[in-house]
C-alpha cells in the first residue's frame, strides 16, 4: 500500500446501457454546456486525486466513435466493451484495471463530485469495500396497479448511489465465488461483493449526486451542472 499520496485508484465509468427508460433518447449523449452528458461524469473523476486512470465501458457499437471523443483522449481513458447486464460491463471494467482500488460509477451521474470519488475510494482502501448512502427523507409507498397497499417505515432506509469502490483484489475473490458473467444476476457489484461474504462499508454520500433515469431527470441534472458551471468560472476569473 502506498503511503506517497500517489493516485491509486482506477474509475470504471459504465456507459454500455440503452437508457431504454428514458424512451427514447441516449441520455450520456445529451449535451449540456456544449459538452455530452457522460463527458461531465469523466471531467469529475479525472479531477479525483485517488484516480490513476479511467476506464469507460461501452456499447460494442460505439466503442469505436467513443475512442475519437477528445474529451476522452484529453484524459488518457481507456474503451472497453460492456455486456448485456450491469454486471457483464463492471467485470469487464475490472479486468481492465490494475489499480489497487477500483472505482464504479455510473456515466448518468454527472454530478458526482472529485471529493466524494475521493472519500469512497479511501474508504475503500481502508476497509475493503464501500458504497456512499443518502437517507431517504420522504414517505414511502408501495403500489400495486395504481394502488397504495402499503407504507414502507423510512427509518433506517438509504439510497446507494455510486461510485461503489472496492480493492481490486477483493472484487477478483467475489468474482470466484460468483461469476459476474454467470447466470444469476446481481443488482449491483455491491450486492455481488456481499453475496461472497465480504462486508461493505458506507460513507455519507451527495444529495444532488442523482442519477439521469427517467424523462425529466436531464432537466434537473443540467440546471445543476450549469448552476455548478458558471459558479467554478466565477471563482476562476
Amino acid at each position: 500500500m502506498a503511503s506517497d499520496g500517489a493516485p491509486f485508484a482506477d474509475a470504471v465509468i459504465l456507459a454500455a446501457g440503452t437508457s431504454s427508460r428514458m424512451g427514447g433518447p441516449d441520455k450520456l449523449l445529451m449535451e449540456v454546456g456544449g459538452l455530452p452528458l457522460l463527458a461531465w461524469t469523466v471531467r469529475a473523476a479525472a479531477a479525483a486525486a485517488s484516480v490513476r486512470r479511467i476506464i469507460v465501458v461501452s456499447r460494442q457499437d460505439r466503442a469505436a466513435a467513443m475512442a475519437d471523443e477528445p474529451w476522452l483522449r484529453d484524459v488518457r481513458a481507456t474503451i472497453v466493451t460492456g455486456g448485456v447486464r450491469r454486471q457483464d460491463s463492471v467485470a469487464a471494467g475490472v479486468e481492465a484495471a490494475d489499480a489497487e482500488v477500483v472505482l464504479i460509477h455510473d456515466g448518468a451521474r454527472p454530478l458526482v463530485t472529485p471529493a466524494l470519488l475521493d472519500t469512497v475510494a479511501a474508504a475503500a482502501r481502508a476497509h475493503g469495500a464501500a458504497v456512499p448512502v443518502v437517507a431517504v427523507p420522504e414517505s414511502m409507498r408501495r403500489m400495486v396497479d395504481g394502488q397504495i397497499v402499503g407504507l414502507l417505515d423510512r427509518t433506517n432506509l438509504y439510497r446507494s448511489q455510486t461510485p461503489h469502490g472496492a480493492l481490486r483484489r477483493l472484487l477478483l475473490r467475489a468474482y470466484a465465488v460468483h461469476d459476474p458473467r454467470g447466470q444469476k444476476t446481481f443488482i449491483d457489484e455491491t450486492a455481488l461483493v456481499q453475496a461472497a461474504g465480504i462486508p461493505v462499508s458506507t460513507v455519507p454520500g451527495e444529495p444532488a449526486n442523482l442519477k439521469v433515469t427517467l424523462p425529466g431527470d436531464e432537466q434537473l441534472a443540467f440546471a445543476l451542472l450549469k448552476a455548478r458551471s458558471r459558479a467554478i468560472k466565477t471563482e476562476t476569473a
